[in-house]
Parts: structure tokens; C-alpha cells; sequence
């Protein structure tokens, strides 16, 4: 009976462990919108195997800076992850953003934009700068 129960909380804690890495990862991104005062919850983070997508909403006139945020926050978190080194550390090849701003009441455009997990890190970290980034990624915006 011991053995069975060690197999099922071992079974438990590898099915876990995941979840942690990703917990992890949620939390830096949130707390580094939360510093530039941008209400972000979970539910607005879809972590994929291999892409984050965040989605979020600004202001009329503010939507850049949501974007940069909001990269430079998964860029954080990135290397935040990388850094610790963990088995279950999550660590996306890309990044992608959706950015809903108002158009007029009640509709808005969508700016859509993604780039790679370096280049996130490279805006979190200070090697590129926010105007070199924001015309990297206005090369491939869409927007619907």
C-alpha cells in the first residue's frame, strides 16, 4: 500500500511540476504591467508549447506602449525562466501580442504583432532600444 501511494504522489508532483514553470512565468509578466500600471490577468495569457500570446486592450491614443510592455514583459520573464535553470522553466521561441484599441463606441482594431523570444529579451534588457523595436515589429503588424 505505501508503494502505491509513493507512485501516485511521485505521478502527482511530475504532472505538477509543469504547472509551477508556468505559474512562474504568468506571475513576472503580471507584475512588470502591473509597474507600468497595465491591468493584466491570466486569462489574458495563452502559453503555448512553443508562442506566447498576450492579449490586452489600451487607450485610443496608447497602443505602442502597450506593445512595448507587453513584449518587454514576456522578454523579463523569459530570461527570468532561463535564468533559474529548472527542468520545468518555460521558455517560449516567440512572442505574440494582441493589442485591441477603440476605434469607436463599442468596436475596436485589433494590432497584431510577434517577434522572437531573443529579440523580447533584447527590449526587457536594454540592448535594443524601444524605437528600434517598434519599427521591427511595425513591419510585420496586422491589424483587423
Amino acid at each position: 500500500m505505501k508503494i502505491y501511494l509513493y507512485h501516485i504522489i511521485i505521478l502527482f508532483f511530475i504532472y505538477l511540476s509543469p504547472l509551477f514553470g508556468n505559474y512562474a512565468f504568468k506571475k513576472k509578466v503580471k507584475e512588470v504591467c502591473k509597474s507600468y500600471r497595465i491591468p493584466i490577468e491570466s486569462s489574458q495569457l495563452e502559453l503555448g508549447n512553443s508562442e506566447i500570446v498576450i492579449t490586452m486592450e489600451s487607450g485610443r491614443n496608447n497602443f505602442e506602449m502597450y506593445m512595448l510592455v507587453g513584449f518587454a514583459s514576456a522578454g523579463q520573464a523569459i530570461a527570468h525562466q532561463k535564468e533559474m535553470n529548472l527542468s520545468n522553466a518555460y521558455a517560449p521561441l516567440m512572442v505574440s501580442l494582441n493589442v485591441a484599441v477603440p476605434a469607436s463606441r463599442n468596436e475596436f482594431n485589433t494590432f497584431s504583432a510577434s517577434c522572437s523570444a531573443e529579440m523580447a529579451m533584447s527590449l526587457a534588457d536594454g540592448r535594443m532600444d524601444s524605437t528600434e523595436f517598434m519599427q521591427e515589429i511595425m513591419k510585420n503588424i496586422k491589424i483587423q
